[in-house]
């Protein structure tokens, strides 16, 4: 009832703000160096609609242009500068936010040019959010020339991986599968390759991210720990452009074709390991990974109001995890084998009397999962949603209100092998959001947010406030900035993992158990950003997030055997530190997160129904223990020197140890039914284990060196980039895993060369 009289309310809400008369929107932004983040005065911006000059500007001091009172409708821009690529691109009017443009250096060779002032953005770090653009990524260290997301989120503070293989990441004291990844508004379950340094989402392909690691806005919702939303860019328009690229661990191919001269395009993008192939001859060893992605996008115009846009990605892993473990005889039977596949379509529409803009999405989205203990064991698990989104955005001036209905449908399909039933099962979830972006005055901004929210499982229903607040003290241009947020969030949705063996990628989706609360978490953050000269930023930041309701694994005493789930609560708490250098030729990050994980299980019943289907039920005494992603001390330095068509980039990383389950012996036990009976004189019995405390252990601490040289090439049709690289320069060797059965030990990528070429057609 309360959903519905909110859906009632927004719709009252659309017809009473939407205006009749003032409908002209100003077109801001600013022109930005891709590569190092400053603006760039003097740009030339040219505004046209349907072919048809309509004005152009020079940007300011500050990098930054205004179009003033434009018509809602499509527009073209058409953006030069002096040693930069000429960049043509379209926009919607009214946006939600100003318009930057990226320009990339030209390869030409020219005098040096000196930019003298530059601006930061006031909005690209906030508490909880950084926003991302391509630009960013291609200052990390990769082992190939096709830069990527997951490089770049490597390097926050706030995140936690568990090394190089395996694909999983931690935000803040969140699972991997509390993690809401979206791409153009598709939920993509498990977005990161099995080699860590990759994930779905290529460089190539990205038009901005926005990362919250906490606070995020009521438009958001299904997860309780962090967002990372992707949008793509759109195809050129104009002219056929790409990429070829060939290197050791990834090589690939971008292709963006117009259909439709300055109407359609239609962009596609395909990426294949090559590093089980090379790996032998190049390394003298094996490492049996292989993995891919394919990504298309068609972007139309259909006329000046409205748009259309058809986005699908296909993403494939395979790869032993536990090679390297001589002493496991089954060790290449341990495969873990995951496909994505996730599809979409939006349409975009502003009327032409009104300036409100309303999207209609659906999107649909799977992923597969297989893992092969033995050679008679697998487990599978599989989970699709299918989604349905009506978004209305309205813009007044600087400030704006969104507010959107929502319908999720999610079905779950697992087995977990040795002789267990299959089980099926679905859950739908749907509700309403608003939230707004109010400038108060030119020192503070405020974005409140509600989200309503009905589930068929657990809670039935979620109340889910949420707030920001950004400070100038000196108002708008201030060097210093303040912010904090605060929400509340639900996720009917839960990912079940073995978290006693942290290089375990095998999950199982399903819904929370029922005749219990929803897994739901509270936020609070606090951010402090300070630019005392134009080329120093510093970063101090600090979390806090209480857990509850979470599913967490019981281990049974036969070996590798998962019992079931219990519920525990929690809390992550700590802060993050950064300090970036950035000049027109140099770039240099130093990063340092500190944090702490606690868990407590209550006492409680168990609810051994939930996996195996019986009735059995053990009691579970109280526990309180750190869970295995708790990283407590986290370092980071990157840094990036360019000169002339050269470039030298370098990074380090330093983990502490992660906390893992040690055992203190085996025993045979018998299972005899009956006392009198002698068989047990002749059984040979089964092996158990017998573990100490959970999680009272720690692994050795995690440090590695990255370096890359890159030269750039200017050719009559197309711009060569040649790279030569070594991953994990003075060969640590890092844990990935030990085997607490046999004491076998996993190390994680030895030290590795790599060479790489790559062709940009103009």
């Amino acid at each position: 009832m309360r959903v519905r009289f909110f859906i009632a309310l927004l719709g009252i809400l659309y017809v009473s703000f939407t205006p009749t008369g003032l409908v002209a929107q100003d077109l801001t932004g600013r022109v930005v160096d891709a590569e190092t983040r400053e603006t760039l005065p003097g740009a030339t911006v040219v505004l046209s609609q349907t072919g048809q000059l309509l004005d152009g500007q020079i940007t300011d001091g500050d990098g930054t242009y205004r179009f003033r009172r434009l018509p809602p409708g499509w527009y073209g821009l058409e953006i030069s500068f002096v040693g930069f690529v000429t960049r043509s691109d379209s926009v919607l009017v009214p946006r939600e936010s100003p318009f930057d443009i990226l320009l990339v250096p030209s390869r030409t060779q020219l005098q040096e040019l000196v930019v003298e002032t530059q601006r930061a953005d006031a909005n690209r770090f906030v508490a909880g959010l950084e926003t991302i653009s391509p630009g960013d990524l291609a200052r990390v260290p990769m082992p190939d020339v096709t830069y990527d997301l997951a490089g770049y989120l490597l390097t926050l503070p706030g995140v936690v991986s568990t090394g190089d293989r395996g694909g999983q990441l931690f935000v803040r004291g969140g699972t991997p599968t509390e993690n809401l990844v979206l791409l153009d508004g598709m939920r993509i379950f498990q977005p990161f390759h099995i080699v860590g340094f990759y994930s779905a989402f290529p460089a190539d392909i990205i038009s901005s991210a926005d990362v919250y690691a906490g606070g995020f806005n009521a438009r958001y919702g299904g997860r309780i720990s962090s967002v990372m939303d992707i949008r793509s860019r759109n195809g050129n328009k104009n002219r056929v452009a790409g990429s070829a690229s060939v290197a050791p661990f990834l090589s690939g191919l971008r292709l963006e074709v117009p259909i439709m001269k300055g109407e359609a395009s239609l962009m596609v993008s395909a990426r294949e390991s090559l590093i089980d192939r090379l790996s032998p001859s190049l390394l003298g060893e094996e490492l049996p990974f292989r993995f891919g992605d394919r990504f298309a996008k068609l972007h139309a115009f259909l006329n000046q109001t409205s748009s259309v846009t058809f986005t699908a990605l296909r993403t494939s892993d395979t790869g032993n995890l536990k090679s390297g473990d001589r002493t496991d005889e089954n060790a290449s039977f341990r495969t873990s084998t995951w496909k994505n596949q996730a599809y979409g379509g939006r349409y975009q529409y502003i009327p032409a009397d009104a300036a409100v803009m309303t999207e209609l999405a659906i999107y649909y989205s799977s992923l597969e999962s297989r893992y092969r203990q033995t050679a008679d064991d697998v487990r599978q698990a599989d989970v699709s949603e299918l989604s349905l989104n009506i978004t209305f955005t309205y813009l007044l001036g600087p400030n704006q209100i969104n507010f959107g209905i929502f319908g999720n449908t999610n079905f779950f399909d697992f087995n977990l092998g040795q002789g267990r039933s299959q089980v099926s099962s679905g859950v739908s979830s749907g509700g309403a959001f608003i939230e707004g972006r109010l400038l108060v005055n030119q020192y503070l901004q405020l974005e409140p947010g509600v989200r309503l929210e009905t589930f068929s499982r657990g809670l039935k229903r979620s109340f889910g406030p949420r707030m920001r607040l950004i400070f100038l003290p000196s108002g708008a241009g201030s060097r210093n900035q303040l912010s904090v947020a605060w929400g509340r969030y639900h996720q009917q949705i839960v990912g079940l993992r073995n978290e006693q063996d942290v290089s375990d990628v095998f999950t199982i989706w399903s819904a929370s158990p029922r005749g219990t609360p929803v897994p739901r978490a509270t936020h609070y953050i606090a951010g402090w950003k300070s630019r005392p000269f134009s080329w120093l930023e510093l970063t101090l930041e600090g979390f806090h997030k209480e857990l509850s309701s979470l599913s967490f694994p019981v281990f049974s005493d036969k070996i590798g055997v998962l019992a079931e789930f219990s519920q525990v609560h929690g809390q992550a708490r700590g802060y993050d530190a950064q300090v970036e250098v950035s000049t027109r030729h140099f770039y240099l990050s130093a990063t340092y997160g500190n944090s702490k994980v606690d868990y407590v299980r209550p006492p409680q019943r168990s609810r051994a129904v939930f996996l195996s289907g019986t009735g059995q039920s053990i009691f579970l005494p109280r526990i309180e223990f750190n869970p295995p992603h708790d990283r407590r001390h986290q370092v980071g330095a990157m840094a990036r020197l360019m000169f002339g068509q050269n470039s030298f980039g370098a990074r380090w990383q330093f983990g502490s140890g992660l906390p893992f389950t040690q055992v203190n012996g085996y025993y045979t036990g018998l299972a005899v039914d009956d006392p009198t009976s002698i068989d047990f004189l002749t059984e040979t019995g089964t092996t158990l284990v017998s573990r100490a405390a959970p999680y009272g252990g720690r692994m050795p601490t995690y440090h590695r060196l990255d370096i890359t040289v890159e030269r750039k090439i200017v050719l009559s049709l197309a711009d060569m980039t040649l790279q030569a690289g070594v991953i994990n320069v003075y060969n640590r060797a890092n844990i990935f895993e030990y085997n607490i059965f046999t004491g076998g030990r996993i190390d994680q990528l030895p030290i590795i060369p790599s060479a790489g070429i790559r062709v940009d057609f103009r």
